[in-house]
């Protein structure tokens, strides 16, 4: 399953605002039913997590962390706003992965 980019920034809010949120260990992931026929996720590092290079770094290893999950499971046609915390940068990828598969997991329960 292929998921769009959350790009505008109303509908970032409309997430935060509208939708329910579950607390991982290194994600908050909030999530918001959607209208349209389609996934759109957006992807969140605030300057709490570092500098530009350590923002980026984490933004990337989500996106490699969603195209595993979207692809070994079935997710929900939803809009889904997934936000790092600090600790994620210390943490190893297969964690973040098996962290990250857990909280989707919930959400279709």
């Amino acid at each position: 399953m292929n998921a769009l980019k959350i790009k505008k920034k109303k509908d970032y809010y409309l997430v935060f605002s509208n939708g329910k949120k579950i607390k991982g260990k290194n994600f908050n992931l909030q999530y918001l039913d959607s209208k349209a026929s389609y996934t759109r996720v957006g992807i969140t590092a605030s300057k709490k997590i570092g500098n530009a290079v350590r923002r980026n770094y984490v933004k990337r290893r989500i996106r490699s962390l969603i195209k595993l999950v979207f692809s070994q499971a079935f997710i929900s046609v939803k809009d889904y706003v997934i936000v790092a915390k600090k600790g994620i940068l210390s943490e190893k990828f297969d964690n973040l992965y098996k962290e990250l598969k857990i909280l989707f997991k919930k959400i279709e329960k």
